[in-house]
């Protein structure tokens, strides 16, 4: 059953990834389609990352009393809807709507799916898990969006539609085939707005757990500054198609992919804190000289081993982050997911701004100095190696 298990939560976070990053490569498109600025096409991204972002902050605290198993399958059906709406958006006004209405169902997906597996999987297998489920967002780059990119070369409308339909029968296989996920304990009131805020609280009250989301906000903004725009970048300064576009994001996707399955092997293997040193370090060093590659071929090497380092390194915070409490990890989840989607809003409009005055390489510098931050964050406190749990 654990391969059933891991069979649906990796579809799962493959459409959520699919349908977050399909944006990047197409906002070229998009920009030509609704006859906006880059900045304005940014939103998109933006508006899906505030709606998941928003939710995520109440979803979290719900689900920690509920069966999330339910609360899965209906992010999923609504995750569903909004982006099939997506294709048929008549005007920017209703696509913003649309993804919106998106990134609110996902808010509500993702943190189930990261909660749920350290209650279906025994303590040692937790790590591997979380490794190929994050795999799942990562293969979303090697196969979903290049494949996105190459249907929109026929329409700009297909992604949309394909991610839709396949969101539907994901909302079958979790209907049917998972098990209920109920709480280890009810909390009267939890759903109340003064139990989530006291819950969001008492959580950060655990020692090192406000640095480590601060942490793990600082890092998400730094990467997504780039995800961001460098599929503007890579039409502006290279000349890239969308087609050629989906090529170079299926070499980023296949870096994150094996970063994302290295990551379990490489905590049976390193101390937690080298893991961290040498993918923040190696990460600051990749995007600072990211702007400055002469040539495709190499800009590809390096974008590969960007992301690898981003693979390895979320799965090793993210089963960090579940292990400061065993009873709120639904708001664990949520937060961190919040953390990341709050970081894609600010970089959606911050780098824009960057991207206009500096080029491109005024967001790469930006993200060199957020993986610095999130490195101090996490690693570095009064000048000793410090990691605030290990492996």
């Amino acid at each position: 059953m654990e391969r059933l298990f891991l069979m649906i939560f990796f579809f799962t976070m493959f459409l959520i990834g699919t349908n977050t990053f399909i944006i990047s490569p197409l906002l070229p498109t998009l920009r030509e389609l609704y006859h906006v600025s880059t900045n304005q096409a940014a939103w998109l991204i933006g508006t899906y990352a505030l709606g998941f972002a928003l939710a995520a902050l109440i979803a979290g605290p719900l689900s920690d009393n509920r069966n999330r198993k339910h609360v899965m399958a209906v992010g999923m059906l609504g995750f569903a809807l909004s982006t099939l709406a997506c294709a048929f958006a008549p005007s920017f006004t209703a696509m913003l709507f649309f993804r919106f209405l998106a990134g609110i169902c996902s808010a509500f997906i993702g943190p189930q799916v990261w909660a749920a597996i350290p209650v279906l999987f025994p303590p040692a297998r937790i790590g591997k898990a979380m490794g190929v489920v994050m795999a799942g967002l990562s293969v979303s780059q090697v196969i979903g969006v290049p494949i996105g990119s190459f249907l929109s070369a026929y329409h700009w409308s297909f992604p949309f539609l394909a991610v839709g339909i396949a969101s539907l029968g994901a909302f079958v296989l979790i209907i049917r085939k998972l098990p209920d996920l109920l709480p280890p304990t009810s909390i009267p009131g939890l759903g109340t707005t003064n139990a989530i805020f006291a819950r969001y609280k008492d959580l950060l009250r655990l020692p090192q757990a406000s640095r480590s989301f601060i942490g793990y906000f600082v890092f998400m903004t730094g990467v997504y500054a780039v995800f961001s725009f460098y599929g503007v970048w890579l039409s502006d300064q290279y000349q890239q198609s969308v087609t050629e576009i989906g090529l170079i994001t299926l070499v980023i996707g296949l870096g994150n992919t094996v970063g994302s399955l290295l990551s379990g092997w490489l905590l049976e293997r390193w101390k937690r804190s080298t893991i961290l040193t040498v993918g923040f370090l190696g990460s600051a060093l990749l995007y600072l000289v990211l702007p400055y590659i002469p040539g495709i071929g190499l800009l590809q090497v390096v974008l590969f081993f960007m992301y690898c380092f981003g693979g390895v390194l979320v799965p090793v915070l993210m089963g960090y982050l579940q292990s400061l409490s065993d009873t709120s990890r639904g708001t664990i989840s949520s937060l961190a997911n919040a953390c990341m989607y709050i970081g894609t809003f600010i970089a959606s409009s911050f780098a824009g701004s960057l991207y206009s005055i500096f080029g491109f390489v005024g967001v790469s510098t930006f993200a060199t100095f957020t993986f610095l931050i999130a490195y101090f964050l996490f690693v570095w406190r009064t000048g000793k190696l410090h990691v605030t749990a290990q492996a």
